[in-house]
């Protein structure tokens, strides 16, 4: 059995409680407290801060695993967004994985079966890769990852006709 410092189980017991709303009311992010919106505008708003965070990650220079990484999230987080607003899904019904934002969004008609399928592939072959450092991420690719993402979340934010939602920093 591992000797664990008493600090690692205090940490996790802290966060428990956080995440558990034994510590009382929680401070949300601005525009995003559940009590203010409904599920498609909070997902859009979560999209909208993912790119904000790679913005100014970007600014830093050299963060090009965690670009990608958000930018992904962003993408699928947007897909979310507008299923939620064009059907009676759920967020729950994209807890079982990647692909059904994609699927999605692509059956509810806002991309094609060929962009969707494309997305997919794009995440499976690239996003694990960087992120488990099968092979290491380049300004190159979290450049064009950030710009698919921006392109995508205005595309389907302007097609829900809902971009007085959005609260990207343009």
């Amino acid at each position: 059995m591992p000797d664990e410092p008493d600090d690692l189980g205090e940490a996790v017991a802290h966060a428990e409680d956080v995440f558990g709303g034994r510590l009382g009311q929680p401070d949300y992010e601005e525009w995003l407290d559940p009590g203010d919106h409904d599920a498609d505008v909070i997902q859009l708003r979560k999209a909208c801060r993912l790119l904000d965070a790679c913005r100014l990650l970007r600014d830093q220079d050299g963060y090009h695993t965690s670009v990608i990484e958000m930018s992904f999230a962003a993408i699928e987080r947007t897909l979310e967004f507008y299923a939620l607003t064009a059907s009676n899904d759920t967020v729950d019904d994209f807890r079982a994985g990647h692909d059904r934002a994609y699927d999605r969004g692509s059956e509810l008609n806002v991309v094609t079966e060929e962009t969707a399928r494309r997305l997919k592939q794009l995440y499976r072959d690239n996003r694990a890769a960087a992120y488990y450092r099968e092979t290491i991420a380049a300004a190159q690719q979290a450049e064009a990852m950030f710009d698919l993402a921006v392109t995508v979340h205005g595309y389907i934010t302007n097609f829900a006709r809902l971009s007085h939602e959005c609260r990207c920093q343009e």
